[in-house]
C-alpha cells in the first residue's frame, strides 16, 4: 500500500510540473518560400592570410574558411550582455570553438575558453547569421516567378580584437519546392 502511495504521490508531483503539464507539440515546418539562395563571398573583404574555399556538391554549395595568419579571427561570437558564451576562433591554420563552462566530453578535462576538442581542423563553415528576409517575405502564397536582386550582406566578424565585416552578395533563385502540390493528409501513404 505504501508503494501505490508512494508512486502516486510521484506522480502527482512529476503531472503538477509546469514542464509537463504545460508540453506543446512541435511547431510545423514553415511553408517553403519561392526563393533560395547562394553566397558569393567579396574575396578583396577578407583579412590578409584569411581565405574561403567553395564547394558545390549534391549537398549544396557551401563555403569553408580558413586563417592561416597568426591574427586571430573570430566568427558566429554569441553573446549574453556582454559576455561570450559560443564563438568560433580561427587562427595559425587552426579552428578553436569557445566553451564557457569546458568543454562537454566524457573522459576529457573540461578545461575553458578557446578549446580543440575533435582535433585539428584548418577549416569551418561560413554562414549568415540568419536566413535573408527576402526567404522569410517569399513565404506568402501565390507570389510571381520574379526574383528579387542581389543583395550585399555582412557577415559580422572580429579580427584582431576588433569588429570586423565580411562581405558577401546573396543571389536568389526560383524553389522549385514553393510550386510543388502539397500532400493530401486524406491520401494513405504506402510502405
Amino acid at each position: 500500500m505504501s508503494t501505490i502511495i508512494v508512486t502516486t504521490g510521484l506522480a502527482s508531483l512529476l503531472l503538477s510540473s509546469p514542464a509537463i503539464s504545460q508540453s506543446r507539440p512541435g511547431r510545423p515546418a514553415p511553408p517553403p518560400s519561392r526563393y533560395t539562395y547562394t553566397l558569393e563571398i567579396n574575396n578583396k573583404s577578407l583579412p590578409e592570410g584569411v581565405t574561403v574555399r567553395k564547394v558545390d556538391d549534391g549537398l549544396g554549395a557551401r563555403h569553408f574558411i580558413k586563417n592561416s595568419s597568426e591574427t586571430p579571427l573570430i566568427i558566429n561570437g554569441r553573446f549574453e550582455g556582454e559576455r561570450l558564451v559560443a564563438g568560433t576562433k580561427l587562427v595559425g591554420g587552426k579552428v578553436y570553438l569557445y566553451f564557457p563552462n569546458g568543454v562537454p566530453m566524457e573522459g576529457k578535462t573540461h578545461l575553458k575558453g578557446w578549446q580543440a576538442p575533435f582535433g585539428d581542423s584548418e577549416t569551418t563553415l561560413l554562414v549568415l547569421d540568419s536566413e535573408p528576409a527576402k526567404i522569410y517575405e517569399g513565404r506568402k502564397p501565390g507570389l510571381g516567378k520574379e526574383l528579387p536582386p542581389p543583395e550585399v550582406v555582412t557577415i559580422p566578424a572580429n579580427y584582431d580584437g576588433k569588429p570586423y565585416g565580411i562581405i558577401a552578395t546573396v543571389h536568389y533563385h526560383l524553389n522549385p519546392a514553393y510550386d510543388a502540390e502539397p500532400p493530401n493528409p486524406a491520401e494513405k501513404i504506402d510502405g
